[in-house]
């Protein structure tokens, strides 16, 4: 942070009539400063026509992804399940597995 950014911002305060300490201005502009360097990093991505998503973003969208896969393996699970207990019922099976694309199962 500059000596200009934060005799800056003081002005800023004066303007418009707001008192505050040089403490309370400081941590202003540091504020302000740490806000604007993401939002140009931003607009500079836009002009270079890359439109990337923010790691945030990208978080989101994977555990969105993420929680798709789990209820789609859920079901999948379930479907299963109710397979294999029908197939155990209809033939008295004790265990019934998949080998090599073929129903195998033990009496």
């Amino acid at each position: 942070m500059r000596a200009e950014d934060i005799d800056a911002m003081a002005e800023i305060f004066q303007e418009h009539g707001i008192p505050a300490t040089i403490e309370i201005i400081e941590k202003v502009t540091s504020d302000f400063i740490g806000h604007l360097d993401p939002m140009r990093e931003m607009e500079i991505m836009q002009f270079m026509g890359r439109q990337s998503e923010s790691s945030f973003q990208k978080a989101l969208r994977l555990e969105s992804e993420l929680n798709k896969l789990k209820a789609e393996f859920n079901k999948i699970s379930k479907e299963n399940k109710v397979y294999n207990d029908a197939i155990m019922q209809k033939i008295n099976a004790s265990e019934v597995w998949i080998e090599n694309s073929s129903v195998k199962y033990d009496l």
